[in-house]
């Protein structure tokens, strides 16, 4: 029998998930039945106070951030007044991000509320944002007025990183539920398959290239009805790499756990934990030679296991699977393994040229409007994005192709690069906040890639 498919994935097909600049009604409510179900039953209500992340607000905020910055924006697009309780947007509008080896450093942000609205009062508000965006295609504004379709299609993309910002800080709670509906994966048939399918992980030399990173969006709201962009993806400018070699695929578990014994470190990325007692007495069997002793890499990876949805996993049935951890982290055993995190220009040359043996066009097009979602999307079919399963996918089978876009398994990709104005940059007219108040370069933030 075939499985049955998920509900909640997001189609992968460039005319599916980009068929015009505006997000449609049915796209949202797509957004709308994750967004609920990750906040609302994959967490007790109880626990919406936790912070599992200490240098973020309680899960509870971004509750009432979502539908807080929709209506923001719409209020601001339409000249209409806002939504009430109007007041949501003193409290509600922006969240925290402070700088980790020293919190002090931090944008500015909304003012907590000392006494929090109930979790009704802010679905009921988050009902009545819904309704103010369905009446906004109702009358046919929603394509008719550009600057409408801006701010519907910003808060579109925002809660759908919010999304998976707040499954990420769900999984580090004790009280994370799995997605009801959906079946717990038979993660030890999976790892078996995978390390079945282990390929090495072979080195590509990547050729000098030179191409264009962003695209145009003079953020007016005059025609062609093209494709918005966000201030860190615009103005386009031209970057030349010279060539370098790159490894097919990322760190995979397996391998940043034997970085890990052999360098004898105790510290485990977030999301992996370790186990007060072996309360999976067959991990060693299933990761050793039967006929050998295990090794310190089969008995660390016994005393460890991965958090997932459905609860912890034994680390060796994620062995495969990307490994997940913070810049420091991966740059630390890119170091040990005699390599280093690539540059973001680096990142993109692999992307371009990937996608170039693709058939996607060439990226110097994007100096012009976008009316053809084909010239800046790509098919991402067969790959682990989207919510198309609620965990990381193998990745150790591909260590003989060259990785390209939404490759990795279900993570993103770090690069060596500080987040920092690129050429021609200017903040978002209706939203500088988003990258233009990060005062010049931000040590804190390397540049991420999905």
């Amino acid at each position: 029998m075939a499985p049955r498919p998920n509900p909640y994935a997001f189609p992968l097909k460039v005319e599916e998930y980009a068929a015009r600049p505006v997000p449609s009604l049915e796209e949202w409510r797509t957004m709308w039945k994750a967004w609920d179900l990750v906040t609302t039953k994959m967490i007790p209500a109880d626990a919406l106070m936790e912070q599992p992340i200490p240098l973020r607000n309680p899960l509870k905020f971004y509750v009432g951030h979502i539908p807080t910055f929709e209506d923001i924006h719409l209020t601001r697009a339409t000249g209409r007044p806002p939504t009430e309780p109007a007041y949501y947007a003193q409290i509600f509008e922006r969240g925290i991000d402070p700088d980790v080896d020293d919190p002090t450093q931090c944008h500015d942000h909304s003012e907590l509320p000392t006494v929090w609205p109930s979790l009704s009062e802010m679905l009921d508000y988050r009902g009545k944002v819904k309704l103010r965006i369905k009446s906004l295609y109702e009358s046919g504004e929603a394509y008719e007025d550009r600057c409408i379709g801006r701010a519907l299609w910003v808060g579109y993309e925002h809660e759908g990183l919010h999304l998976e910002t707040f499954l990420y800080m769900t999984i580090l709670s004790p009280r994370q539920l799995p997605p009801p509906g959906i079946p717990r994966p038979d993660f030890a048939g999976m790892a078996e398959k995978a390390a079945a399918e282990r390929v090495e992980n072979q080195w590509f030399v990547i050729p000098e290239q030179e191409f264009t990173i962003g695209y145009e969006d003079p953020e007016s709201d005059g025609g062609p009805d093209r494709f918005f962009a966000w201030d860190n993806e615009r103005e386009p400018y031209d970057v030349a790499v010279p060539s370098f070699e790159a490894q097919a695929r990322p760190i995979s578990v397996g391998e940043y756990a034997k970085y890990l014994v052999d360098t004898g470190s105790d510290k485990i990325p977030a999301l992996w934990i370790k186990f007060e007692r072996n309360t999976n007495p067959d991990a060693v069997r299933e990761t050793c030679d039967h006929n050998n002793v295990p090794s310190a890499l089969d008995v660390f990876i016994s005393q460890h296991g991965m958090r997932t949805v459905w609860g912890p996993i034994p680390l060796s049935q994620a062995l495969d699977w990307a490994a997940t951890a913070s810049y420091k982290e991966l740059a630390a055993y890119a170091g040990w393994a005699g390599a280093h995190i690539p540059t973001m220009n680096e990142v993109r040359s692999i992307h371009e040229y990937v996608e170039r043996q693709r058939g996607a066009p060439e990226s110097s097009i994007n100096k012009t409007f976008h009316t053809d979602p084909n010239a800046i999307f790509v098919d991402l079919t067969g790959t682990n994005v989207g919510l198309q399963n609620f965990h990381p996918m193998p990745v150790t089978q591909n260590g003989g192709r060259l990785c390209g876009l939404g490759d990795f398994g279900g993570a993103w990709e770090w690069s060596h690069t500080l987040f920092a104005p690129h050429p021609g940059f200017r903040p978002m007219g209706i939203y500088p906040g988003y990258s233009g108040k990060r005062d010049g370069v931000s040590p804190a933030n390397n540049t991420l890639e999905d």
